[in-house]
């Protein structure tokens, strides 16, 4: 069962001179001979992973890797059906003990709905004061706590017995000098006071934000972050500035107009912090539908422009990305297959499929594909991404049943059936002659997609015949 505080998971990664060695060893034999990435999220709220390095296991099921950081932070490593997560400070060394190896099912590979079970990673050569025991100690007592005790706890203001059992916890993690499992317990702290006041704005901002270092890789800073400013522009700062806020969504230029609007409040002239909250609170809105794409997207480029800050301006860069993902005419995910890539089929229109061939309607499917390749193929070309579980039954398939499109195997690039949002089989997407986006998802060879390829024919003809 995932840990109920894993949703505030946050890193930064910066490479720097004064980075120092973090090593990683130990001994898993369940994983001999696998190659194991070590990963982080580049912000909070995308949650858009990043590789730092990878390393081998060897026969004997040993490893050691080492990698720079300068200051704490929180990496996880994808293995399988687990992702491990992993607290580590700069120059420190770490013996891991990996949960056993279980491998992904070819069923749980091609389930879009997968998700690993997320846990933190044990440390063999860790003491009491160890970070990661610390913190596992604390969130342990607090999530169990906040579990049984919700409705004791929330709206109760100085009732709440979160303020009693807050008083127990500084008694038994306040003498820690740790300064950054300090201020992991801080926000820890504060964010049993904010369930204790969810309505006293004023107190949480001038206690945790206002005037204070901005933690971006401290996950119990940036949940109780969500917590207060999660829903900032319609909800708190609405109340304060309603017409000016509705005044500043109607100008050319909105992000200039909510910054001035935002800087007459003492708690916004950290420009770090007040260009995160627009940024968050922007796409907040849009998610609600309270504005549209155009005026997000315009928002969200102005702060890369106008920012000085690489966190904002990469944590706008991700939201564009999940704006934009699958949208009309922005790119295509990129897959390269047993040498098939996407930028084999630019200059034409590819109709995408992805399908199973023991799957019933994808046969169907496939006899109707047919007929589309006949009628249609000087336009658009086709290809299939075959998502068999069972690959002795593609092999099988395969020479038996010869059609005159591509069909490829998905192999281990079984990323792409959630990069394409595939949820069933079989499913299809229409892509331009640049590799952008015409429909995802598109109609199935029976529900009328012909009439889609009957206007790309006949715009092909007419190019022609301007040519001519």
């Amino acid at each position: 069962m995932k840990n109920l505080f894993f949703i505030a998971f946050c890193l930064i990664i910066s490479f720097t001179t004064s980075a120092e060695k973090v090593v990683l060893s130990g001994t898993a034999k369940s994983y001999a001979g696998s190659t194991i990435s070590i990963m982080y999220h580049t912000d909070a709220f995308t949650y858009t992973s990043k590789r730092i390095t990878d390393f081998k296991v060897d026969e004997n099921g040993d490893y050691s890797v080492e990698f720079d950081i300068d200051n704490t932070q929180l990496i996880y490593l994808p293995l399988d059906v687990y992702k491990g997560f992993l607290y580590v400070e700069p120059g420190k060394k770490y013996e891991l003990s990996l949960p056993p190896k279980q491998e992904l099912s070819p069923a749980q590979k091609l389930n879009p709905f997968f998700e690993a079970d997320e846990l933190m990673l044990g440390v063999a050569n860790a003491n009491s004061n160890e970070l990661n025991r610390m913190i596992r100690t604390l969130d342990d007592k607090m999530d169990s706590f906040i579990n049984q005790n919700f409705y004791k706890i929330y709206r109760k203001k100085e009732k709440s017995e979160g303020i009693q059992f807050s008083e127990q916890l500084k008694q038994e993690f306040g003498s820690i000098k740790d300064e950054y499992f300090t201020e992991y317990f801080r926000y820890r702290l504060g964010f049993l006071e904010f369930l204790s006041n969810p309505n006293d704005f004023l107190k949480i901002e001038n206690d945790f934000f206002k005037n204070q270092k901005i933690q971006l890789n401290n996950p119990a800073y940036m949940s109780l972050y969500k917590k207060q400013y999660g829903n900032f522009f319609n909800g708190y700062f609405k109340q304060k500035e309603s017409l000016a806020l509705s005044s500043a969504y109607q100008a050319q230029n909105t992000y200039a107009k909510i910054k001035e609007l935002m800087q007459k409040y003492p708690a916004y002239v950290n420009t770090q912090l007040l260009d995160m909250i627009i940024a968050t609170s922007t796409f907040d809105s849009y998610t609600r539908k309270f504005i549209g794409k155009a005026k997000t997207l315009s928002i969200l480029q102005e702060i890369i422009k106008a920012s000085n800050n690489n966190y904002n301006k990469n944590l706008c860069r991700n939201y564009i990305a999940k704006i934009t993902h699958l949208q009309k005419n922005y790119p295509a995910p990129d897959f390269n297959l047993g040498g098939v890539q996407l930028a084999d089929f630019k200059g034409k229109y590819l109709y995408l499929n992805f399908c199973n061939t023991q799957s019933y309607p994808c046969l169907q499917d496939f006899k109707e594909i047919e007929k589309l390749k006949q009628q249609f193929g000087q336009q658009i070309e086709f290809l299939s991404i075959v998502c068999d579980w069972d690959v002795k039954k593609w092999m099988e398939f395969s020479k038996n049943n010869k059609y005159s499109w591509k069909f490829v195997p998905i192999g281990n690039q079984h990323q792409l059936i959630h990069e394409y949002k595939v949820k069933a089989f079989p499913s299809y997407i229409l892509i331009d002659p640049k590799g952008n986006i015409v429909k995802a998802p598109a109609q199935a060879p029976k529900e009328y997609i012909h009439l889609e390829f009957i206007k790309i024919a006949r715009d092909a003809a007419r190019k022609s015949q301007k040519k001519n």
